[in-house]
């Protein structure tokens, strides 16, 4: 028999029942609380009722770092946006078990992350986290984050990344320095981004021993579906103008492995839109600066470009096919028109 029972403000849900263990759970409403002791005494009846209490680590921190020991233990490694974002689901749950988390706590959760990133960006996280559960191989009388998963999909809160045309525009750069401040880390990392076109991951993950000074070269570890892993190294030409930034901030990248001393690849963005919302810009997103890049390696020299080749930026950008890196490329019509003779 199921007893609800109102308790500094929440909502008690007890069951009863000869020859099961006594069930309890805490609910901010009294409906949540009804719904969920007529789901469980309905298993205990047709037989689906799972003892959850037996099962494997529920916690949510431990439910990640069994998902990022899953890779370790083959010797592969989760890129820096990923760990970002897992990291993130650890640090809202903490040790919270999956067992006492509702569907509205995930999409708490998913509330708080959309204040500060995009809807694909959260896409991303929500899948991380359903495949940190999946791999968990926990039992569960009903799938949460699935459930959160359908509801912010119908409502498109969360959808795959759309094509981006947003540039910089004139006076914003300037913007976006005095705004940083002080803090002169992120200004390197845009710069670093303007420069070269790298990822944000790959900002963060760079290292002093993939910078070659003598042969202008730079060595990054990127996805590759087709290698070993997932990915495979590849060299960029090591420009005067990013040779410039990583010079310029070698200050500040003193001591350590990488260049970047910050913990998460996810603070780079983080503090960009910090920094950016300050600035009065909207719309602009850290990713977008890669955009602007490798527009601008398309672009006619005489317009400020590199006036480079397909097959030359593609090189540079790490796209495979042109389908992929036509998607980066915004050029603007008036900069191709002629001059008046």
């Amino acid at each position: 028999m199921a007893y609800i029972r109102k308790r500094a403000g929440n909502y008690k849900a007890e069951i009863r029942r000869k020859g099961f263990p006594n069930q309890t759970k805490s609910f901010t409403s009294k409906a949540a609380a009804g719904s969920w002791a007529r789901r469980v005494e309905t298993s205990m009846d047709d037989g689906t009722w799972i003892d959850t209490t037996k099962t494997q680590i529920s916690n949510i921190d431990g439910i990640i770092d069994n998902l990022v020991y899953s890779f370790n233990r083959f010797g592969l490694e989760i890129d820096g946006p990923k760990t970002s974002s897992l990291n993130g689901i650890k640090a809202y749950f903490g040790n919270e078990s999956i067992h006492d988390l509702t569907v509205d706590d995930i999409l708490d959760f998913a509330a708080f992350r959309r204040k500060t990133v995009g809807a694909n960006t959260l896409q991303k996280q929500m899948y991380f986290f359903r495949q940190a559960i999946k791999t968990s191989r926990i039992r569960l009388e009903e799938n949460v984050v699935e459930v959160a998963i359908g509801e912010l999909t119908t409502r498109k809160i969360i959808m795959g990344s759309k094509q981006r045309d947003r540039r910089l525009e004139p006076g914003e750069y300037e913007r976006l320095v005095k705004a940083a401040g002080k803090h002169k880390w992120i200004m390197l990392a845009v710069d670093l981004a303007l420069t070269s076109g790298m990822r944000m991951g790959e900002i963060h993950a760079l290292k002093h021993a993939d910078i070659d000074f003598d042969k202008r070269l730079i060595t990054l570890l990127r996805k590759d579906i087709k290698s070993e892993g997932g990915k495979k190294k590849a060299k960029i030409p090591l420009w005067n103008s990013v040779r410039e930034v990583i010079l310029r901030g070698y200050n500040y990248f003193d001591g350590g492995d990488t260049l970047f001393k910050i913990e998460r690849a996810g603070s780079i963005s983080d503090k960009f839109a910090a920094i950016a919302k300050k600035a009065g810009i909207e719309g602009l997103d850290f990713h977008d600066l890669r955009h602007e890049a490798i527009t601008r390696m398309f672009e006619a020299q005489e317009k400020g470009g590199r006036g480079m080749s397909i097959e030359q930026v593609k090189l540079v950008s790490g796209h495979s096919s042109f389908d992929q890196l036509a998607r980066y490329v915004n050029l603007r019509p008036e900069d191709l028109i002629e001059p008046e003779e």
